[in-house]
């Protein structure tokens, strides 16, 4: 079944969730896309939140070009051997402790012009787990209260670089990253829907409020979207499968629940626009 979205465009796909979530039809392939098909991506992408493509013909060298001709990417300055510098090297192994990704969050939000779309593809999966999750940051802010709502929409938050980030940035100190100032709540540039920006990954604290005030608000709004598990999805990984989200409106988690097996895939980050404030 096709579904059709707001804008009169198409691609075929299979919803994850009613409103949130889509699975391209396994014979499409993002490298044969035209450019055309790339801006029913992005819409796509601004509608659905999240968009999986099982099956697909691409390596490192095609994916980084494929990445390009979404937008501008993050580019890493650390070596990473063979690795373009478009892309970031997502590994767990027997020895890691912990994996990238873990906890809810948005892509490096702590940037002045934040990510718009994330990609990544995955090549070593576990042979059962190593799931990623995603929240409906649109949903989120619209399951809170009209009061709470217009509170929020006064806000705004400070976000920050943490440790993980300083590796792939190639600097030598989390004070020589930048810190941006962003609205709690942003609205989609394509949709013009509104949706929460904080996130346990990067912010720090709420402007403007003491910090007892500003720790129990964000605890707040961390645990409703942690808890609120209907506007969430699980996304499983296969070899090839390719992932793209918008994080303008979504959060994702990964699940690192497949110690000691191993897992590796590269990530594109496509930068944003200059937030628009809810």
């Amino acid at each position: 079944m096709d579904h059709r979205y707001r804008n009169g465009m198409t691609l075929p796909y299979e919803p994850i969730q009613p409103l949130f979530g889509a699975v391209l039809k396994s014979n499409l392939q993002l490298c044969d896309f035209s450019d055309e098909d790339i801006e029913s991506l992005h819409q796509l992408g601004a509608e659905r939140g999240i968009i999986v493509a099982r099956n697909q013909k691409m390596n490192s060298t095609s994916q980084a070009v494929f990445a390009r001709r979404l937008g501008e990417t993050f580019k890493t300055p650390v070596n990473q051997t063979d690795v373009p510098e478009d892309l970031i090297l997502i590994q767990a192994t027997a020895k890691s402790k912990r994996v990238a990704g873990q906890g809810w969050h948005s892509d490096v939000s702590s940037e002045k012009t934040p990510p718009g779309f994330s990609m990544l593809r995955m090549e070593v999966v576990p042979d059962s787990g190593g799931d990623t999750l995603f929240a409906d940051m649109r949903q989120a802010f619209d399951r809170l209260s009209l009061t709470m709502q217009t509170f929020l929409c006064s806000l705004e938050a400070k976000h920050v670089p943490r440790g993980h980030y300083l590796y792939l940035s190639g600097a030598k100190r989390l004070d020589e990253l930048p810190a941006s100032v962003h609205p709690v709540v942003r609205r989609h540039p394509r949709t013009g829907e509104r949706a929460l920006f904080v996130n346990t990954g990067f912010v720090d604290h709420i402007v403007g409020l003491s910090a007892r005030e500003s720790d129990t608000l964000l605890k707040m709004l961390y645990d409703h979207v942690a808890y609120s598990v209907d506007i969430q999805c699980r996304v499983h990984w296969q070899e090839n499968t390719v992932v793209l989200w918008d994080n303008r409106i979504v959060q994702h988690h990964a699940a690192f629940d497949y110690f000691p097996q191993s897992r590796k895939g590269y990530r594109a980050t496509i930068r944003g626009e200059a937030l628009v404030p809810g």
